[in-house]
């Protein structure tokens, strides 16, 4: 089961007022349902890929309106093989249809009865992510929630109450339908907490810091290994050129600082400054500091460049 479908699943399971209750359909129907007109009555159809919601609308438009339905499902016929269920109203849909504000010209306004409430806009929004919502599992390469919209004005309504509770969204068209999503992971957290997908908090948080935390740890190790190469790439350049000035018989030049320096680097090749720093009191019977060496192995690289430009 997908993160998305985990959340959609706890919303569902969510105990509301009546009124608030009223919205969710609202807000289900809004993006699931679809109109059927044929001969003198008009039908309608609402179609999901969670038989949960079937499951959840089924009774709630009985028990309100008194109606008739049918349960089905269709089998997909993609990769994944997936069903859809269907909830078919078998009388005449019109006073569904109105009071859900459910036709292409009709929408759901902030002063409709059905929102007046902050409780019932929650709600609302609550019923829209479970028809059309989705949202990346928190342990992928990127953090996406969206909501797709078949109106526009019902999209613009819920970007409005989202912004007045701080909530920032971007609202853009894909495939001529609107979208509102969400990419920072602060922001969808404080989404799924607005609908009040407790569990899905916890969990996507829960997620989010273990990602975070992994990727911290990577980073740093890549730094390590990035880190590591570099050293190991100016050690070979000091060894190389201690090896040129050898064969050419020029280290007796050098001041005995700088002959100590070759010694350490020569008996540890691969060493780190704090390192040789470390070895300093074995090799030589006395103490060199890392800046110390460091100066001297520039002084060296310095000569070795003066020399070789010579030729």
């Amino acid at each position: 089961m997908s993160f998305a479908t985990e959340v959609k699943k706890e919303l569902l399971s969510i105990d509301t007022m009546p009124c608030c209750k009223d919205a969710l359909v609202a807000g289900i129907l809004q993006g699931n349902s679809e109109i059927v007109l044929g001969g003198k009555s008009i039908k309608l159809i609402v179609k999901s890929p969670m038989p949960s919601v079937i499951r959840y609308l089924a009774p709630v438009l009985k028990q309100k309106y008194d109606l008739k339905t049918e349960t089905s499902y269709l089998e997909k016929t993609n990769i994944n093989k997936s069903r859809i269920y269907c909830l078919k109203i078998l009388d005449d849909a019109r006073q569904i249809i109105h009071d859900y504000h459910l036709m292409p010209f009709d929408t759901v306004t902030v002063d409709d009865e059905l929102i007046e409430n902050e409780c019932c806009q929650i709600s609302f929004i609550r019923g829209l992510f479970i028809a059309k919502g989705s949202i990346n599992d928190p342990r992928k390469s990127n953090y996406h929630l969206e909501i797709v919209f078949k109106k526009p004005e019902i999209a613009v309504l819920t970007k409005n109450i989202l912004d007045n509770v701080g909530i920032e969204t971007t609202l853009t068209t894909r495939r001529n339908q609107s979208m509102l999503y969400i990419k920072k992971s602060e922001l969808i957290s404080e989404f799924l907490a607005f609908m009040g997908a407790n569990s899905g908090v916890l969990q996507f948080e829960d997620l989010r810091i273990r990602r975070d935390l992994n990727n911290a740890v990577n980073r740093v190790m890549n730094c390590d290994i990035a880190n590591a190469n570099k050293s190991l790439q100016y050690c070979n350049e000091q060894l190389k050129a201690i090896e040129y000035l050898k064969e050419k018989d020029l280290i007796v030049k050098l001041t005995l600082r700088l002959q100590d320096a070759i010694r350490l680097r020569e008996e540890y090749p691969e060493a780190s400054l704090s390192e040789l720093s470390e070895y300093s009191d074995k090799i030589l019977g006395k103490h060199m500091s890392k800046s110390g060496i460091s100066h001297c192995l520039t002084e060296i690289m310095r000569y070795y460049k003066f020399v070789t430009n010579q030729k």
